[in-house]
């Protein structure tokens, strides 16, 4: 066995001693209508849709609803492996009203749910799961100190599936999944052939120089400089002849631009123009793909896009994509006091990750003949 399936079935091992509330009872017959209460934000809502997909495997004939945010919707709101979405507002639940709250309660009430999970273990979550009494009830103890393989927090999701009594080869095979609808690989496609110019003769690569901001907090430390981006970004064009696709939300085109126009070769800035599907359906195509801890980094890791993932503040121990079979590489420096990127991840360091994300597929271009 190796390593990363020691280190996964070591994770689920520690089930057994998990607070008495959470342990599945022998008794307890399989589910029929399970509700995830996962809000926000995107990256979160990704790294628990490797419990969905553990769960839709575990239960086959259950239907699994999920309530979401706004914000967060695009990432799962074409997931085949769910039969409907509750909106819960626009962002998290605490930013939600008594009266919005309230109607929340009551839809879940009135589904008759018998199983619910709380991956978070968001305390406004558990409110609408307990007042909409719903019989089984699942969460992480937040106030657990995770250690080893717990850590990562995809891992700690799935683990809830083991609670409920999933098989752990099921759980050991599940990974971030992201579907973009056919509609939006149409219009990628489309404007990858008519505005960039691009059929697939030449490698693509994908920055996201963005993130940091969504509606649970604003850190801005999160973007590795621009400036280093597009310092990666000359690399490889000059040494794969890759095209460069800069690419985020509309309130990041701004430092999008700033890439752009630091690069001393083409690149185009379609930050503002693309839904998320239609990302999920460029990453689909590219050849790498370069982003922050932000919630397009996890949805590029899902579609199996190889992906380079750079963390400043937060660490990749715990918030890391997960994916099983995908080439993903995550870079971190370890800091102590206030985080300064100074002191972070180099363009040497991320220079040398995707070269190796990337060389199993191109060659220098110097080399090709």
């Amino acid at each position: 066995m190796s390593d990363g399936k020691l280190s996964l079935k070591s994770a689920f091992d520690r089930v057994a001693r998990l607070p008495a509330g959470l342990r599945r009872s022998r008794e307890a017959p399989p589910p029929h209508k399970i509700l995830i209460i996962q809000p926000c934000c995107l990256g979160q809502v990704m790294l628990t849709t490797p419990m969905l997909a553990a769960l839709s495997e575990g239960f086959p004939q259950a239907r699994i609803d999920w309530a979401v945010s706004e914000w967060a919707l695009p990432a799962i709101g074409v997931n085949p492996r769910i039969t409907r979405t509750l909106r819960t507002g626009a962002g998290t639940l605490a930013d939600s009203g008594r009266e919005e709250l309230h109607a929340l309660v009551e839809r879940v009430r009135s589904e008759a749910y018998d199983l619910c999970f709380v991956p978070a273990g968001s305390d406004r979550a558990m409110q609408v799961a307990t007042r909409a009494k719903i019989p089984r009830i699942l969460k992480l103890d937040d106030g657990r100190k995770a250690t080893g393989a717990e850590q990562l927090m995809a891992r700690r999701f799935l683990s809830l599936a083991a609670v409920a009594g999933v098989e752990t080869a099921i759980i050991e095979r599940a990974e971030m999944e992201f579907e973009p609808p056919d509609i939006d690989r149409t219009r990628v496609a489309h404007w990858l052939i008519e505005e960039f110019d691009w059929l697939g003769d030449t490698p693509l690569a994908l920055l996201h120089p963005g993130g940091g901001d969504n509606p649970r907090q604003t850190d801005l430390d999160k973007r590795w400089p621009a400036h280093r981006f597009a310092r990666l970004g000359n690399h490889l064009a000059r040494t794969y002849g890759m095209r460069v696709i800069v690419v985020g939300t509309a309130e990041e085109h701004a430092v999008a631009e700033q890439v752009v126009g630091m690069m001393s070769f083409p690149a185009a800035n379609l930050a503002g123009q693309l839904s998320l599907g239609e990302l999920g359906a460029l990453c689909e195509l590219a050849d790498l793909y370069v982003g922050n801890d932000v919630g397009s980094t996890y949805v590029a890791a899902a579609t199996g896009c190889p992906t380079l993932a750079i963390y400043g503040p937060t660490s990749p121990a715990i918030y890391a994509p997960y994916r099983i079979n995908g080439r993903i590489r995550t870079l971190w420096r370890p800091y102590e006091g206030a985080f300064d990127w100074a002191g972070g991840v180099s363009v040497d360091d991320a220079r040398t990750a995707a070269d190796e994300l990337v060389a199993e597929q191109l060659q220098p271009a110097a080399t090709i003949l």
